[in-house]
């Protein structure tokens, strides 16, 4: 799958690489750094896309914190370099398999995983060059997903979800490859445009999730998870 990050495959079907979510996840960062008082001043994207993500951290986050931003994709890529400034640098290049030549107090793993043919050797070596990691990862497998089962095939085609995750899962998977849970809040979904049948959905949603957030996460779906972790902890 990873050939459609360079055949303009996935730069077509989202040509502005969703950077339109980069307030919203953003500020749900910053937020979740703050309040566990995490201290940090170099600061790595692992799979940025188009770089909006960081751009946007910079002006959250302490004026000393420096960024960089790695994604395979050269389209990507191509798309941030025209945002680097004297703080953030962007490059082309798969930073998982540097098996520890670099080295950042804080990660960002930002709906990655989920389009990793191998996640569990990009999870082994994405541990090795971070003190920290923040992963935002959404959780596709619902009550609702699984009777609407066109819903993951059509994440899979225009977005590239291949594979899907339960919250318990994915916790476990990342404890499993060296990464220790410190906090997690969950990311409500962001729709552009929605369908009448969509709006009375996402309303009942937004009143289960008030009742209870991770009952609403399993059986109808939408959200995501935003993760805090330690790397590599005993």
């Amino acid at each position: 799958m990873e050939h459609i990050y360079n055949n303009d495959t996935y730069l077509n079907n989202n040509p502005s690489w969703h950077e339109e979510d980069a307030p919203f996840k953003s500020a749900r960062i910053a937020a979740l750094l703050a309040r566990n008082k995490i201290t940090f001043k170099t600061v790595c994207e692992i799979g940025c896309g188009s770089g909006e993500i960081l751009v946007q951290l910079e002006k959250k986050l302490p004026a000393d914190v420096s960024f960089s931003g790695f994604d395979i994709s050269a389209a990507a890529i191509d798309i941030a370099k025209k945002k680097e400034t004297a703080k953030i640098k962007f490059y082309c290049n798969d930073i998982s398999t540097s098996k520890g030549n670099y080295f950042f107090d804080l990660l960002l793993v930002i709906d990655v995983i989920e389009h990793v043919e191998n996640y569990f050797s990009f999870l082994k070596g994405t541990a090795l060059i971070g003190k920290y990691t923040v992963f935002h990862i959404p959780l596709d497998i619902s009550v609702w997903s699984l009777f609407r089962e066109q819903m993951l095939v059509e994440s899979k085609n225009r977005v590239g979800h291949i594979h899907n995750f339960t919250e318990d899962f994915i916790l476990n998977i990342l404890s499993d490859h060296g990464f220790k849970k410190i906090d997690k809040i969950y990311t409500e979904p962001v729709f552009e445009t929605m369908p009448p049948k969509q709006k009375i959905i996402n309303g009942v949603r937004k009143i289960l999730f008030k009742i209870n957030k991770k009952f609403c996460t399993k059986l109808l779906g939408g959200y995501s998870v935003l993760v805090l972790c330690e790397n590599n902890a005993a």
